[in-house]
Order: C-alpha cells, then structure tokens, then sequence
C-alpha cells in the first residue's frame, strides 16, 4: 500500500461519519414522521429553523390548529436529549406542504460542497531506460507469446545494468 492510499481510504471514512452526526444533517430536528406521527408527516412539513425558531408548514386550518395545541409536545420530542434547546417557539402557518423536507442546516451544503483532497504523495524518478544486451534479445526471441515478449522487453529496459570488474578495465 502507498503512503498515498491511506489517505483516500480515510476521505471516505469521514464523510460517512459526518453524513450521519445530526450536526451535518440535512434536518437537525430528525425524522419529521417519527416526531409528529406519520399522519400528522403527510399534511404538515417543517419550512426552516432559525434562532431557535421553527416554522411549520401545514396543509390547511384545521392540520395548523392540530400543531399548536400539539406545539408543546412536538418541542419537548426535537428537544430531548439535547443539552441545548434546538427550538423554543414553533410557529405554524397554512401554505402548500412540499413532497420532501427541506434542508434546514446550512452545514449540510457545506458537507456536499466538501471535496476529498488528493495526496499525490512522493513523486518517484522513472529509472532510464537501456538498451538490451545481446543475450536478453535472444532469450526473448525463445518465448512464445508475443505480447510476453513485449511485457519482457519492457521489463528488461527498465533493470539497471550492474557494472562487473570486467567493464572497469
């Protein structure tokens, strides 16, 4: 494995990691359904959350006067287990209720913006190239398989030549 490797290994590693964390989701309040039923999901959906302040879209009058004497309740659901207050107030207004939830946390755009970064790593000299000596040509020539042939050719080029006491004279 390259020195190089490791890091693209672990680029993808942490993005999971922070797709999951309900710091970088998409909804920081959670699952809409699983907070105020699956009833309540279809006619209702949350539009933003700023300053602590949620506001909700529902479908018609009678989905919104359902949310605010349900507010309380819906508040403490998102609120619990948090050491901080995610939402004190929750306002409730009619509108048309859009097929998805949006995105309420501007870190997840941040997350999607985010690029791994390449570790090029050490750039590694290519060993020159040599001719072949007669004795490498020949044993080539005995191989059956041309593209073999090649690949030994290739191979062969790139071995650097020891120098023997015979070559010093």
């Amino acid at each position: 494995m390259k020195p190089g490797d490791k890091a693209n290994l672990i680029g993808p590693v942490v993005r999971g990691w922070l797709e999951r964390h309900p710091a970088f989701s998409a909804s920081p309040l959670g699952d809409w359904g699983e907070l105020v039923g699956e009833q309540v999901a279809r006619y209702s959906r949350p539009k933003s959350l700023k300053d602590k302040v949620l506001v909700v879209i529902a479908f018609d009058s009678i989905w919104k006067h359902h949310l605010e004497l349900n507010r309380h309740a819906v508040m403490e659901k998102i609120n619990e287990n948090r050491r901080e207050p995610l939402v004190e107030e929750m306002i409730v207004r009619v509108g048309g209720v859009p097929e998805s939830d949006p995105v309420l946390n501007p870190a997840y755009v941040q997350l999607a913006k985010l690029k791994t970064r390449r570790n090029r790593g050490r750039k590694y000299e290519k060993t020159p190239v040599r001719p072949l000596a007669p004795e490498e040509k020949a044993l080539l020539k005995k191989l059956p398989d041309p593209d073999l042939r090649t690949i030994g050719a290739r191979l062969l080029k790139r071995i650097p030549v020891e120098n023997t006491p015979e070559d010093d004279e």
